[in-house]
């Protein structure tokens, strides 16, 4: 029996320049998964001029990639990248936390922090973090 998988995407414009991308993984992330959110958000960003990205990905209940998807996710964030600003990482072990890392590896123009905790992220990434 195949698994619920999935990812719930919520975008919101904070500004004209500022997007705020919400995404839960569940599962196995599926290439279809990743394209459907893919295409929305390049949407959203061809009708903005100079688009920053504040994202927030809850991967507490991630379990793993389907290979197709992987690349494509390779292959976005290496087009993408630079536009996001802020990317706060949710997650609960070590794979999360070593996901955040790589993350920072290849988004060098964004600040990628690691957060245990939703409220701590959401905070972080709306510049309310002490």
């Amino acid at each position: 029996m195949l698994e619920a998988h999935g990812m719930e995407v919520e975008m919101a414009r904070q500004d004209n320049h500022t997007l705020r991308l919400n995404l839960r993984i569940f599962g196995d992330i599926a290439y279809d998964d990743f394209r459907e959110m893919e295409q929305r958000l390049e949407q959203e960003l061809a009708a903005m001029k100079g688009p920053r990205i504040l994202a927030l990905v809850d991967l507490t209940g991630f379990n793993g990639w389907e290979a197709r998807a992987f690349w494509e996710d390779i292959r976005f964030t290496r087009k993408h990248g630079d536009e996001f600003s802020k990317l706060a990482v949710v997650g609960c072990n070590f794979k999360e936390k070593l996901m955040a890392t790589l993350m920072d590896w290849f988004m060098l123009g964004s600040e990628v922090q690691y957060f245990e905790s939703l409220s701590e992220a959401e905070a972080w990434l709306d510049g309310k973090a002490g």
